[in-house]
């Protein structure tokens, strides 16, 4: 896990610091692991015990989605896998030559 930097918080007196919300958080956030941004609130998934931070659902897709053997598409969903390939539909299983998968009906 990634120790995030802690903001100050405000004085007990009810005044609050000088820097704004935003100024704090700048560059205290995680790091998106697709594109760098710097985000005070991430996205943090665990795959096979390993934790990645993301800055957006479409950058945890580009990088933690499989990729379909044939198309090339990235796999949202359930998609098809054999051989330890992965397939979107079963279309692209046929053209790889896989005929035993079948999409559901």
């Amino acid at each position: 896990m990634i120790k995030r930097q802690s903001t100050p918080e405000a004085a007990r007196d009810g005044s609050s610091d000088s820097m704004s919300q935003r100024e704090k958080n700048r560059h205290g956030g995680t790091a998106c692991e697709c594109c760098g941004n710097e985000y005070d609130k991430p996205l943090e998934i665990v795959q096979n015990g390993v934790s990645h931070y993301f800055d957006s659902f479409e950058c945890a897709i580009h990088t933690l989605a499989p990729k379909c053997a044939h198309c090339g598409c990235r796999i949202l969903g359930h998609g098809l896998e054999a051989g330890g390939a992965f397939f979107c539909c079963a279309h692209c299983a046929d053209k790889q030559g896989v005929k035993e998968l079948v999409d559901r009906a």
